[in-house]
């Protein structure tokens, strides 16, 4: 993470580069892949005052203040369900030899009207469990819980956020993988982290989603800093 743009620098809910530092000075990765939809992939519609550097860049920025050699692969694409993101990016994640995977995705299944939330878990459960049966660190990420999405109306969306957010932590608890809920985040509720679309997170967002990352590998990694980082 680079020098930081005026607002982010105060922002509480992203973190100083020297921060990001301390918290995974102790961090083994050295190969990092990413997985998922348009959150996963990047960049966001920009924001005054924030870098518009992606969420998950901005994870392997701090990993290579760290290990300046580490590897980074996002294969992640814009808007896939999560059938086609096993279909599409799962082998050539494995193909990678990740030692550390973050998987973003279920978010393009909520906005679909035939969601089944049932059939969403079972398809990020056949991503997750082959990174961990490969020895791979999992870091699964449910979505800022609010947004817009079309024809959807926002209470149904929310709920289904939730529905996922929690199938999320169910598959991350029983894989022993991460969980990162960003549904639970206090700026979820904020307007202010999505585009003018209000679908997708802006720059602001993405700022937040990676603060929210490091932090989160940095208690899994026993790292405990001031309450905010717990």
């Amino acid at each position: 993470m680079n020098a930081r743009s005026a607002d982010e620098q105060y922002d509480p809910y992203c973190i100083a580069p020297e921060m990001a530092t301390e918290l995974l000075a102790q961090a083994p990765w050295r190969r990092f892949v990413v997985l998922g939809d348009a959150f996963a992939e990047g960049p966001g519609e920009p924001c005054e005052g924030y870098d518009d550097v992606p969420w998950a860049h901005g994870v392997a920025a701090a990993l290579r203040s760290v290990h300046p050699d580490l590897a980074y692969l996002n294969l992640a694409q814009r808007d896939p369900i999560a059938a086609e993101v096993r279909a599409r990016q799962l082998g050539k994640a494995l193909t990678f030899q990740p030692d550390l995977a973050a998987v973003a995705a279920g978010g393009s299944d909520v906005l679909r009207d035939s969601f089944d939330a049932d059939a969403t878990e079972a398809e990020l459960a056949r991503i997750i469990a082959p990174l961990r049966d490969a020895g791979v660190e999992v870091v699964v990420l449910a979505p800022f819980g609010r947004g817009s999405a079309g024809q959807i109306p926002k209470d149904v969306l929310r709920r289904r956020l939730r529905l996922l957010s929690e199938r999320t932590y169910d598959l991350a608890l029983r894989n022993g993988a991460i969980h990162v809920d960003l549904g639970a985040h206090p700026a979820s509720a904020e307007p202010g982290i999505f585009g003018a679309d209000g679908r997708h997170v802006n720059a602001r967002g993405h700022a937040i989603a990676a603060a929210a990352t490091i932090r989160r590998l940095g208690v899994h990694l026993g790292v405990y800093g001031p309450p905010s980082l717990r």
